[in-house]
């Protein structure tokens, strides 16, 4: 490749990242490009190339769903709460309702324990308190369209891995406020407080929203690859991800994904455990 064939593909590498991170941000000039200059002059540059231009900008997943991968990912990993309080911005920049915000962290109890879900919902907390007083009528299930490529349900996904329990979360039937009233137990004004701004629907004329059963499979590949969840149990959310309507590509890119947010390893591990569940449909 020659140095205009190189200095193009980096051109353009920038310019998808920048259209990427400017929606996330909202701000036409992206923090990161100047945040590190003083101590590693490039590294934002490298940042807004690789993470956002190669991969958060790939097709195959609206970017209000990848905001909630990446909510995900860093609630299961527990130790970046300056990064989720950003996407948790990113994610209400791009369209997700805060009740799509709290279902996932709610969701992650599971994968990731209850240390981790409460911290993650501290910082939701710190960002939705941020937010303009109107701010709470953005809801409903804005990360894909109402049933958008589900069928409705995955609750017979109990012969992949005995990971049938999952199932109860099919159709949303209350999921949320059963797994807010757990935080109540241990933190009742943190759960007062999601119970006033994100369960409750501020506008008569929006839908209630809650995740629809494909995205619930999908922020469980994100969370499961991230903390090298074993083999099979990750397998069976992949599994779900294809029960639910989802497609090949909709797993292979939430696990991509995660070379950003976990590393190349986690990536690769997960990678190999989607092709052993292709291979076996």
């Amino acid at each position: 490749m020659d140095a205009h064939s190189s200095s193009a593909d980096h051109h353009d590498r920038m310019e998808r990242g920048l259209r990427t991170l400017r929606r996330i941000e909202a701000t036409e000039r992206p923090g990161i490009l100047d945040g590190f200059q003083d101590i590693a002059p490039g590294f934002g540059e490298l940042i807004v190339g690789f993470a956002f231009g190669d991969v958060c900008s790939r097709p195959g997943l609206e970017l209000p769903t990848r905001q909630l991968v990446t909510v995900a990912a860093l609630t299961a990993l527990g130790n970046a709460a300056p990064q989720l309080e950003f996407h948790v911005r990113g994610a209400r920049n791009v369209g997700c309702g805060r009740r799509d915000i709290v279902e996932t962290v709610l969701h992650l109890s599971d994968h990731a324990g209850f240390p981790a879900t409460l911290g993650a919902l501290n910082v939701v907390r710190t960002v939705f308190a941020a937010e303009a007083p109107n701010a709470a009528a953005i809801t409903g299930r804005s990360a894909r369209a109402p049933g958008a490529r589900t069928h409705g349900g995955h609750g017979g996904h109990g012969g992949h891995g005995g990971h049938g329990g999952h199932g109860g979360h099919a159709g949303y039937g209350g999921v949320g406020e059963q797994a807010l009233a757990a935080v109540r137990a241990v933190d009742p004004a943190l759960a007062d407080f999601f119970g006033e701004n994100a369960f409750d629907n501020p506008d008569p004329a929006t839908p209630p929203g809650g995740l629809d059963p494909l995205t619930r499979a999908i922020v469980s590949v994100a969370a499961c690859t991230a903390i090298g969840t074993r083999r099979q149990q990750l397998m069976a959310h992949v599994h779900e991800v294809l029960d639910a309507g989802g497609t090949r590509q909709d797993a292979v890119e939430t696990i991509l994904q995660m070379a950003v947010y976990a590393g190349v390893p986690a990536a690769v591990n997960g990678l190999n455990a989607a092709r052993d569940v292709f291979q076996t449909r």
